[in-house]
């Protein structure tokens, strides 16, 4: 199993990437990319790599607007080695019908398991496979495919998405 988050800005990652020690990385990268709600972080599973588009389709339906998307891909081993716990209950908000159980969260997060996202972040960054990005055009394009299958849930969508994919989308 495999785990994919969509970062905010493309550009943290490499400043997570080129920070020789974690407490060089400024606070507003980890707001940024590692912010937290009771103590989970959001990701979404992909069990292979055919379901990865599946997977991204999810997140990105699930954000506010149509962009230039950088994602990070961690595998489930890296997450065994660092301790990092993980709770499935919790569908995930996306306006990709039947998708909402690919959402998961890694929990019973403090500082040290903080730190060791970041670990684990400039571990997987080596391989670009594991740090995809699609530009704004493959992204209205992932979300065209959704609406063209019939799998847009119009109520999963936050407000902002669904004007950008009005004003964006035509197909």
């Amino acid at each position: 199993m495999r785990y994919v988050r969509k970062l905010s800005k493309k550009a943290n990652l490499f400043k997570i990437q080129n920070a020789m020690v974690n407490n060089d990385i400024d606070a507003d990268v980890l707001k940024q990319e590692l912010s937290t709600s009771a103590n989970t972080l959001s990701f979404w599973k992909c069990e292979n790599n055919n379901s990865l588009k599946d997977t991204i389709k999810a997140i990105l339906l699930s954000t506010t607007s149509i962009e230039t998307s950088q994602f990070i891909i961690i595998d489930d081993s890296v997450l065994d080695k660092y301790g990092i716990e993980m709770d499935d209950s919790e569908k995930g908000a996306t306006g990709y019908k039947g998708f909402e159980d690919l959402h998961v969260n890694f929990c019973k997060l403090n500082y040290g398991k903080l730190g060791d996202l970041l670990d684990i972040i400039k571990e997987i960054a080596i391989d670009k496979k594991n740090i995809p990005e699609l530009k704004r055009d493959e992204v209205k394009n992932y979300i065209i495919e959704v609406i063209q299958a019939g799998l847009l849930n119009e109520d999963g969508l936050r407000p902002e998405l669904k004007n950008a994919i009005e004003k964006y989308c035509s197909y």
